[in-house]
């Protein structure tokens, strides 16, 4: 058997079952205080209508967003900042929703209407059809002068062109190419728009 300091100890199975619990337990609390304190900050604070724009725009290019543009009062967010690119003269209306689990890169002279989101995280379905509990990150994004609607969705991977008009309630899967109304569920191109003469 040998000498008591060459005798390992090992937890018996039911002494790992017990610790597992706890052990999650720790390790959920540590990331709700950690999703509490980017809720705190970055969609409480950086959404306020009480904090001015240069304020919002400042706190999420502190976080590492690279932002030209200040997010509209209620913004909401969720993700990591250093994923979210938004190009100059970018309106955002109240209520804007963007998740940058993987990057967003937001064009200039975008509008983004009231309650439209921008997600990139999905749950991929294994070939048995089980979906994973782990979310992965697909990039989205979108052109210059493009305008989302009112309680629009673009979902991830998704590519939307410059010069697009995406419809109130719309959802973008896939790519909007360049001058065009997309609408419906799933969204769809419905009309040509006119391009500019410089373009």
């Amino acid at each position: 058997m040998g000498t008591p300091s060459q005798v390992s100890v090992r937890p018996q199975p039911e002494q790992v079952r017990a610790v597992s619990p706890v052990r999650r337990l720790l390790a959920e609390l540590v990331d709700d205080a950690r999703v509490a304190g980017s809720q705190l900050v970055f969609s409480t604070v950086g959404g306020s209508a009480l904090v001015p724009r240069a304020g919002r725009r400042l706190l999420y290019s502190l976080a590492g967003a690279r932002v030209a543009s200040a997010p509209g009062t209620r913004f909401r967010f969720a993700g990591k900042p250093g994923n979210l690119t938004v190009g100059t003269d970018v309106f955002m209306n109240q209520g804007v929703f963007v998740e940058a689990t993987a990057p967003v890169s937001i064009g200039d002279g975008c509008l983004l209407g009231m309650d439209s989101m921008v997600v990139t995280s999905h749950h991929p379905v294994d070939p048995e059809g089980r979906i994973s509990p782990h979310g992965e990150g697909v990039p989205v994004s979108i052109g210059e002068r493009v305008w989302i609607g009112a309680r629009a969705v673009v979902l991830p991977g998704s590519v939307v062109e410059s010069d697009c008009v995406i419809a109130a309630g719309a959802v973008v899967r896939g790519h909007c190419t360049a001058h065009g109304l997309y609408a419906g569920v799933p969204a769809r191109r419905i009309k040509e728009l006119p391009r500019p003469a410089s373009a």
